[in-house]
């Protein structure tokens, strides 16, 4: 098989699935609502680009109910690269591939030539075994890794910080051992998303409890990992930490930036509310009312309800309604972020909505919010303090703690009022994060 009969299927494969998309009337942003999975693989088939896998080309034949027509055909162009491949190999060890010659009868191939190219194909097979049966990891090691992140991803948001992160930090170093020993390719590609996974969770973990300067360094060690593979998920995650770290710093500007640039390089229906939820979390530290609403709305359109997988946490309408609550009351329209904030607190109190850290953000946003409003209710802001600091009172959180700092200023002209005098009580003996020694 040459490149050129690659080629001659990929364009099939790229007509079959025009004629689809036109008979079904489905864009590729359509296709991506429907299949969670990124657009970038329609235009690569369109175009005769990289091969999509084929999870992803079963969730096309699922869309265009085709079967395993277009799974069947990437089969196909996966088998031909195999042999382009074993010919580029064969040669690149300087062993000659004699071509058939014609004998006595047409058809007929000569023995000879026949056994003496299978013997050598057979010799070079073994060898290239031998030195790749070398590199570890196993199949088994590589599988319990990627269950590892996977089992991190869902425990992430109602497990301690401090209890998960001995955990996270073992799958990580184990990864980043295996690399440094020197793995196979395939190994080598699944090991770096599997490292850069557990840097990425270790520095949203560092941050949390209170290390941003290790969560920096955990980052800078994500993005390199993120750099070296295709993966959007891990690239946009890693993207919203960093600019999270830059927003704290007041870095703002860097901070718009930064998603900016992932929205662009790594845009996954994923991560992609995130990242605008984080754009104009920037905007609203501006001042610039504006680009902030803009923002939220795109935010808004990006919202989808899905399970937790390793990179950033799930960000569905709950997440939405507190973070756009929390940047309306930061622009001063608390009467228009109130029922956002009741909405998303509800959600979190129902069980709908789920995670520690975003239900102290939610009840600290509904907070702040009654004390935005035309007429405050202080009481009941300091009540809503102090259930999200008895939230996190047996796993600390640092950007919940910061919260619950901000609200006892806004509060410090109601010095008179109980629950004002409680909550700041509160927060003085509440436990501080920390790292783990």
């Amino acid at each position: 098989m040459h490149a050129d009969g690659v080629e001659a299927l990929k364009a099939q494969l790229a007509e079959r699935f025009c004629q689809l998309q036109a008979e079904k009337g489905l864009t590729g942003t359509e296709l991506e609502k429907r299949t969670t999975h990124n657009r970038k693989n329609a235009s690569a088939i369109r175009n005769r680009g990289r091969l999509p896998t084929r999870d992803i080309l079963q969730a096309y034949d699922q869309v265009f109910g085709t079967r395993s027509e277009l799974t069947d055909l990437g089969e196909r162009i996966r088998a031909a690269q195999k042999a382009v491949r074993l010919t580029e190999l064969t040669a690149a060890a300087g062993v000659d591939i004699p071509e058939p010659q014609a004998a006595e009868s047409e058809g007929e191939v000569r023995g000879t030539d026949r056994r003496t190219f299978f013997e050598l194909t057979a010799a070079l097979a073994a060898d290239t075994y031998r030195r790749r049966a070398r590199l570890g990891p196993d199949a088994l090691t590589l599988a319990s890794l990627d269950g590892a992140v996977d089992r991190h991803a869902a425990a992430f948001t109602s497990t301690p910080h401090d209890a998960l992160a001995p955990e996270v930090f073992r799958t990580w170093q184990s990864a980043e051992k295996h690399i440094e020993s020197g793995v196979k390719p395939r190994a080598h590609a699944k090991l770096t998303r599997v490292a850069g996974l557990s840097a990425y969770m270790l520095a949203r973990l560092a941050f949390n409890m209170g290390d941003q300067d290790a969560s920096q360094q955990l980052v800078i060690q994500a993005r390199d990992h993120a750099e070296q593979i295709d993966d959007d998920v891990l690239t946009a995650s890693v993207a919203a930490m960093d600019s999270t770290l830059c927003f704290y710093r007041q870095q703002y500007d860097e901070a718009a930036k930064i998603v900016r640039k992932a929205g662009a390089v790594a845009d996954h229906p994923y991560t992609r509310a995130r990242l605008f939820a984080y754009e104009a979390r920037a905007y609203a530290a501006f001042g610039d009312p504006t680009a902030t609403r803009e923002a939220l709305a795109r935010m808004n359109a990006a919202v989808i309800e899905t399970q937790p997988r390793p990179g950033s946490s799930p960000f569905g309408r709950a997440n939405a309604d507190w973070f756009t609550a929390g940047l309306l009351a930061r622009l001063g329209a608390g009467t228009e972020a109130e029922p956002l904030a009741r909405q998303a607190v509800e959600a979190f109190d129902s069980g709908r909505a789920t995670g520690f850290e975003d239900h102290g953000h939610a009840l600290m946003v509904l907070a702040t919010t009654l004390l935005r409003r035309e007429r405050p209710d202080p009481a009941e802001a300091a009540m809503l303090g102090s259930r999200a600091l008895e939230l996190v009172a047996d796993r600390p959180t640092h950007t919940v703690v910061t919260r619950a700092c901000r609200l006892v200023n806004d509060l410090s002209g109601y010095g008179s009022v109980p629950e004002v005098t409680s909550f700041r009580e509160q927060l003085t003996t509440a436990p501080r994060p920390a790292l783990m020694g």
